[in-house]
């Protein structure tokens, strides 16, 4: 445990300088954000809008999250100045994989919406002194789809971790382009497959469009509706079962990179 957590306060003392920019940009942009809101609503006698935060976290939470997720772990697999280093760490693989991957899943989210409400606490009551604003304080639990958000992020980032762990450079453009592929190849297999389905059931001379359009719509439409039905599946199947294998995945990537040492 007390290796584990030498390793979080390491990654922390590595990454500093760059959260704190980071921060600072986001507070100056709700500063500056905040102030051109205010100007344009006296003096066009509009209402001031309150869901500034509510609009900007999904971004910081989606981008900035995929960002610091790329950097965390290229920084030290792949750049040379800390590979050496990080990889004679004394500490297992699982706790190297563990320390950065709880960061980039789930001390993110969790320290960005901190920050988020904080800051927009500072922000608001800067703004009513200055310009006599409402207080909108960013509330996470009343932002729409908030735990959904979250979700999201936990089953997309896992998909980064692996991407950061397999690809050596510009893993923030080869991770999305490597999962079009594989997602435009699985549907064209799976398309030939229902030709061939279609060409077993009904005959080859029959087009895919005029087999569908031969299916009773009233068994297709109760066929449909029990596929939706299916949500406890596709949730476990999307937020479960495909982060864990990809996590997994990036986890013996990485022990891969420590035996070969980068080579």
């Amino acid at each position: 445990m007390k290796r584990f957590i030498a390793l979080l306060r390491r990654e922390w003392i590595i990454g500093q300088r760059d959260l704190a920019i980071y921060a600072s940009v986001i507070i100056l942009l709700f500063f500056g954000y905040e102030g051109l809101q205010s100007i344009m609503t006296r003096y066009a006698g509009t209402p001031f809008p309150t869901e500034v935060y509510d609009t900007l976290f999904p971004s910081f939470l989606l981008i900035g999250g995929i960002i610091f997720t790329v950097d965390l772990f290229a920084r030290d697999l792949y750049k040379r100045d800390n590979q050496h280093t990080f990889l004679m760490l004394p500490a297992s693989n699982a706790e190297k994989f563990l320390s950065k991957s709880l960061l980039a899943a789930v001390g993110y989210p969790i320290a960005l919406t901190l920050y988020f409400v904080v800051s927009s606490l500072i922000v608001e009551l800067l703004m009513y002194l200055i310009f006599g604003n409402p207080i909108g304080v960013f509330n996470p639990l009343r932002l729409h789809g908030y735990w959904t958000m979250l979700a999201r992020y936990w089953s997309i980032i896992s998909l980064f971790i692996l991407g950061s762990t397999v690809f050596r450079k510009t893993a923030l453009v080869k991770t999305p382009l490597a999962f079009t592929i594989l997602a435009v190849l699985a549907t064209t297999i799976a398309l030939i497959f229902l030709k061939l389905f279609v060409a077993i059931r009904v005959g080859g001379g029959v087009s895919l469009l005029e087999a569908l359009s031969r299916v009773d719509q009233r068994r297709f439409n109760e066929m449909v509706e029990t596929i939706r039905g299916w949500t406890v599946a596709r949730d476990l199947l999307h937020y479960l079962i495909i982060p864990i294998a990809l996590q997994t995945t990036a986890y013996f990537r990485l022990c891969e990179v420590e035996a070969t040492d980068a080579v």
